[in-house]
């Protein structure tokens, strides 16, 4: 675990200090006015490559998030755990997809690849577990599982060309 240094800046504030196990540096300075300043010093380099000055709600906002109130991320290995052979996919349906325009039930997805659509992203609208009526639009995003083989059959199968990452939209 990283020591996190602290000092006094008489007439300001206070400084903390954070060495990252990278070689950078993360700097926050807290004002006496309740200002926050987070600095970025890149590895042996004497400026600092970005800086952010924060008021104090944005800061504690931050905080909160950093701490896990907002999300609680799973360890990757008790997701391996969690998740054993499953696999899950974000697919974004092109204008000219053998996917586009058709019901879920006429493609036999499952039938076909071993995959199960969980959801459908159509803009703003989210449509979870899609009723085998639900028509497949351009440009919807598709949430599917399926193991690592079923997932390969279907992006094969439909020729998917498009795939998300995984910092989902």
């Amino acid at each position: 675990m990283s020591e996190i240094k602290e000092c006094d800046l008489p007439g300001i504030g206070k400084k903390f200090t954070l060495q990252l196990d990278s070689g950078d540096k993360l700097v926050i300075v807290i004002h006496s006015s309740g200002e926050r300043e987070v600095f970025k010093f890149i590895k042996d380099k004497d400026e600092p490559s970005s800086v952010t000055a924060l008021n104090d709600e944005e800061a504690r906002q931050i905080g909160a998030i950093l701490s896990g109130t907002y999300f609680q991320p799973i360890l990757e290995e008790e997701q391996k755990l969690t998740m054993k052979n499953v696999t899950m996919e974000w697919i974004k349906v092109v204008t000219d997809s053998t996917l586009a325009n058709k019901k879920i039930k006429e493609l036999n997805i499952r039938k076909t690849t071993g995959v199960s659509i969980t959801t459908i992203i159509r803009g703003e609208t989210v449509i979870p577990n899609p009723s085998p009526s639900e028509v497949i639009k351009p440009l919807d995003t598709l949430i599917i599982v399926g193991n690592n083989e079923q997932i390969k059959n279907f992006i094969s199968t439909f020729e998917i060309k498009q795939r998300l990452e995984n910092d989902r939209q």
